[in-house]
């Protein structure tokens, strides 16, 4: 299996050596929204212009080709902190664990890329400076950076471990937003983080598992072990991302679900499984979701 890291820093530097605007907004779509279209096209919201070529990159908050400070700054502090060689190195360390396992996969490469996001557009975003996100028509993902900072940094490696071991997950076990489950989701998230851990060590587990109070944690645990066979994505985003995310999306609050609850369990029930049965993630990965939560014991004590 082959790691195609896209170069998108130089993407970058071709966008702020251009000098002419209507040449910069044709070389950003090319470069960046192109690849991401299909996917992208589903991301419309209500209100949005339907014949925006940006509209796709600015519900994801990418910065774009006006934003030419904005780019050089972002550009200039990943750079500092080598981050696309970072990034470049994890995707390779992560794709060689699974060589072994080609043979069970219907893909025989995965694409990274590393985006800039807009600070303002994720001025009230709780998620500390940076996330990642998969295509769910090709075997792509991401991670983008809005506040590259002391803390995230140093979790880049984890992040493109985490968004590319989903990319294997769906092939084994595919997404369906209506049948997939709130036990599929927890244990392909917390599944992800794992991976992330083995690799990497557990300092690049991500806040949104390590910070989570032990009374917080207790609450989604208890939530979670009576909506496990639950379905439906909004369903799902509940217990994946807690009420108040749920409440400033659109979705229903379940009461009492910390934010990101589900992330946090779903590591723990995951890391109960690995414990308990000696597997590794990698092993892991071909295991359903219900017989994990089953063999982790994890909801037999609450």
């Amino acid at each position: 299996m082959k790691s195609n890291w896209i170069p998108t820093n130089e993407y970058y530097g071709r966008l702020l050596t251009e000098p002419d605007a209507a040449k910069r907004e044709q070389l950003y779509l090319d470069l960046f929204v192109k690849p991401w279209q299909q996917m992208m096209s589903m991301m419309l919201r209500p209100g949005m212009e339907p014949d925006d070529p940006f509209a796709g990159a600015k519900v994801w908050g990418w910065l774009l080709p006006h934003q030419t400070d904005e780019i050089a700054n972002l550009l200039q502090k990943m750079d500092d902190a080598s981050a696309w060689e970072i990034g470049q190195d994890a995707a390779a360390k992560a794709t060689a664990r699974f060589t072994s396992y080609a043979s069970r996969l219907p893909i025989d490469s995965l694409e990274g890329w590393l985006v800039l996001a807009d600070p303002a557009r994720f001025a009230n975003d709780p998620q500390r400076g940076y996330t990642g996100a998969t295509d769910w028509f090709a075997p792509r993902y991401i991670g983008q950076f809005w506040q590259p900072n002391a803390d995230n940094l140093p979790r880049l490696a984890g992040l493109i471990a985490h968004e590319m071991h989903h990319l294997l997950r769906f092939r084994v076990f595919p997404f369906n937003p209506r049948t997939t489950t709130v036990a599929d989701y927890i244990v392909l998230e917390g599944m992800a983080e794992s991976f992330a851990a083995s690799l990497f060590g557990e300092q690049v587990v991500g806040f949104y598992v390590t910070e989570v109070a032990e009374a917080e944690l207790g609450a989604a645990k208890s939530l979670i072990a009576a909506g496990l066979p639950r379905n439906g994505f909004d369903v799902i985003r509940s217990y994946i991302f807690g009420d108040a995310l749920a409440a400033q999306n659109g979705y229903q609050p379940l009461g009492g679900m910390p934010t990101f609850g589900g992330y946090a369990v779903g590591y723990h029930v995951v890391q109960a499984f690995l414990q308990r049965t000696g597997m590794s993630v990698e092993e892991a990965t071909f295991v359903s979701a219900n017989e994990i939560v089953a063999k982790s014991g994890y909801f037999e004590i609450m």
